[in-house]
């Protein structure tokens, strides 16, 4: 079992996003020397920061083997987080470029084909002439994938979608029960 890691001594002061980057690099790739070319560095340096890493984190994050590399259960553990903190430090950004110009910056929506034929077209079409130095991405959701995944892993900010007859039915009467009138 792994000791009990102090933050402040071993990972604040030691762990660097770069560290994280490599490592995630590493796991894509499943290789460190196709991560090294990625990167433009060195083998070698990138076993150093995995093994620094490792070391840091007092536990083997991945397991080495004549094919590749493959992420041990603490790999991937650490590789769960990190997708999370890349996702808030490019959030951050887009946070900040929003904050500097309101008017710029990127829309994703997931929307299903029957939308996007026929609602879509006139929003963005409105919404582009508001917001002309907005990008807008549309990407077709297909009905049976709608999950709201995308929504939820940030791959979309909003996802446009019908609901299905005996959902709305469901949702209609929760809210007669509550007291609230649905038209």
């Amino acid at each position: 079992m792994p000791h009990r890691i102090d933050w402040e001594r071993q990972i604040g002061r030691r762990l660097k996003l770069r560290d994280l980057h490599v490592f995630f690099t590493v796991a894509q790739c499943g290789s460190m020397a196709k991560a090294a070319r990625q990167l433009r560095v060195s083998q070698p340096a990138i076993s150093e920061i995995i093994a620094d890493l490792e070391h840091a984190l007092r536990v083997r994050l991945l397991d080495r083997q004549p094919q590749g590399v493959e992420p041990t259960m603490y790999g991937n553990a650490v590789l769960k987080r990190s997708i999370a903190v890349f996702d808030e430090l490019k959030q951050s950004v887009r946070d900040i470029e929003f904050l500097s110009d309101p008017t710029t910056g990127e829309l994703r929506i997931g929307c299903v084909e029957s939308l996007s034929a026929t609602i879509v077209p006139q929003i963005l079409l409105q919404f582009s002439k508001q917001y002309p130095r907005v990008v807008v991405h549309v990407d077709g959701l297909t009905a049976p994938a709608i999950d709201l995944l995308g929504l939820r892993n940030r791959k979309y900010d909003c996802t446009l979608v019908r609901l299905i007859e005996a959902a709305r039915q469901r949702f209609i009467s929760g809210r007669r029960r509550s007291g609230i009138t649905v038209r």
